[in-house]
């Protein structure tokens, strides 16, 4: 029996060792520095549903951001400032919202599971959801609040990439092909990324870098994902980058590609961070 024990003992030795050093590895992660933010927490007036996400119009020099309910577009500027108030033609739960090029911009309807493609012109003032063209990502969520959420676009290889939320969190690839629409696995759900965050509330490709920006509301960081699948993290709670208060409730991520991210949160605030 002793020498069971003695057998034992080392084993157990091994597997506290093992679970600190996981811990230490996924806590003591490679952190961004070279942020500042510049806008902290700035109210966007008169607005009755929640801002749920976020895309930078390289064309105009603009945001373009979404509320969930009532269903609106926002046109921002980089300041925060609202310069245009679109109206949807009916509900559509909208949660992300990606520019593409040439004024056409991909929407995520949450509930229906589908990503529709829509035209917004500067004298548009009322988008017609109904009748716009629609794609539905092979993504089987059967949990509430689990369903598409987050949008990236990646011109030069014409890809889209979207996310599960969670239960489980997964990132998929949707390719444009001439217009024929095809999602495929993406190689970011073998870095586990459940072990970092909880949950993922919004995506933006950084257009200088290629980077991923992935947001997460749950556990309030950023996690940005590099060309060869290497993680960096960015804390969004009170004290880091200058932070005056935690972002309550990050939904949307934009860069702008000179150098600029932008997070929008509910209840309806608006963030901008620079590098310094």
């Amino acid at each position: 029996m002793k020498n069971k024990k003695t057998k034992i003992f080392p084993l157990f030795i091994i597997f506290i060792v093992c679970i600190f050093s996981f811990y230490y590895y996924i806590t003591n992660y490679p952190r961004i520095d070279n942020y500042r933010v510049t806008i902290d927490a700035k109210q966007i007036p008169d607005l009755h549903g929640g801002l749920s996400g976020l895309t930078w119009n390289h064309d105009t020099q603009t945001l373009f951001a979404v509320t969930d309910a009532p269903s609106l577009i926002l046109e921002l500027a980089a300041d925060g400032k609202v310069l245009r108030r679109i109206e949807t033609d009916k509900p559509a739960d909208l949660e992300a919202i990606e520019y593409i090029g040439n004024q056409r911009f991909y929407l995520s309807k949450e509930k229906s599971g589908t990503l529709a493609i829509i035209t917004i012109t500067d004298a548009t003032q009322k988008i017609d959801i109904s009748h716009a063209e629609t794609y539905r990502p092979d993504i089987q969520a059967k949990k509430k609040n689990s369903g598409v959420e987050g949008l990236a676009w990646k011109p030069e290889l014409s890809r889209m990439v979207t996310a599960q939320e969670k239960k489980p969190i997964r990132i998929f690839n949707i390719l444009d092909d001439e217009g024929a629409f095809k999602t495929g696995k993406n190689p970011l759900n073998e870095l586990m990324l459940s072990w970092y965050v909880r949950d993922i509330s919004g995506m933006d490709f950084d257009g200088s870098t290629s980077d991923l920006y992935i947001l997460s509301d749950i556990s309030q960081k950023v996690v940005v994902v590099d060309k060869e699948h290497k993680l960096k993290f960015m804390q969004l709670k009170a004290g880091h980058y200058g932070l005056a208060r935690s972002i309550p409730q990050p939904e949307g991520i934009a860069t702008d590609g000179r150098g600029n991210l932008y997070i929008v949160s509910e209840p309806n605030l608006f963030y901008k961070f620079s590098q310094r």
